[in-house]
């Protein structure tokens, strides 16, 4: 342990030690705040407006949106963690637009710094290009509210319905740069390949047995992790530990 130390840079020791502890700290922080902030509305329109329906109308309105959402509020942060790291996952959840914009930024930084987000310097170029995707969406975003009703009148019928594939098209965009940050598709794909069938064979179990339609992506996360954790163990055996 001591050696492990030793060999430590005091960037590295400030980094371990009271860097990820800051950002842990702060993060709860502002995300206990968001919490409560977004209870707002409704205690705005309860006290102030006095637009007051039952209690039973707020707990089945809460039940209802639960049970459609539960499954990505449990994996999506599981999912995006490995790339957007502790201080990014924050961030990026804290503002919003995580799968279209946050997660495609950070792997784009981490791609042109050669750095991964293990490293102290994967995670300062991540955060540093999520925090700047952010001061750059709030400012698209003014000018959208302002003028983008009349932008989308003006685009052409085949333009807007183009626009529907935009999500889709930054997914595989997405797969396409993590396969060739590892060696192209060629090497990369036999070693994910297990991983991706077992999530979509999850996925298309859950979406055909009723209980479990709502739970579909949570369930497709779940059997490729599993079955992550059981090549883990397997490559551990054959190495002997």
């Amino acid at each position: 342990m001591s050696e492990n130390k030793a060999t430590l840079s005091p960037a590295e020791e400030y980094y371990i030690h009271e860097f990820t502890p800051a950002v842990h700290r702060i993060g709860r922080f502002t995300m206990g705040i968001a919490f409560i902030l977004s209870f707002l509305p409704v205690i705005y329109f309860y006290f102030v407006k006095g637009y007051q329906a039952p209690v039973a109308t707020y707990i089945s309105g809460f039940t209802a949106v639960s049970a459609i959402g539960i499954g990505m509020w449990l994996t999506e942060p599981l999912v995006y963690w490995p790339i957007l790291g502790s201080a990014g996952t924050y961030i990026a959840y804290l503002s919003g637009n995580v799968g279209g914009m946050r997660f495609p930024v950070a792997v784009s930084v981490q791609k042109m710094a050669e750095a991964d987000i293990t490293t102290p310097r994967g995670q300062i170029v991540t955060i540093t290009g999520i925090v700047a995707s952010v001061v750059a969406n709030l400012a698209i975003l003014l000018c959208v509210v302002v003028v983008g009703e009349w932008i989308l009148n003006h685009l052409p019928a085949p333009v807007r319905a183009a626009l529907g594939f935009v999500m889709i098209s930054m997914m595989a965009a997405n797969m396409l740069m993590r396969l060739n940050m590892n060696g192209g598709p060629a090497k990369a794909l036999p070693k994910v390949w297990p991983y991706m069938l077992s999530g979509v064979l999850g996925f298309i179990l859950a979406k055909n047995v009723a209980p479990l339609k709502n739970w579909g992506m949570c369930i497709a996360v779940g059997v490729a992790v599993l079955c992550g954790y059981f090549k883990y163990r397997k490559d551990k055996a054959a190495a002997g530990e």
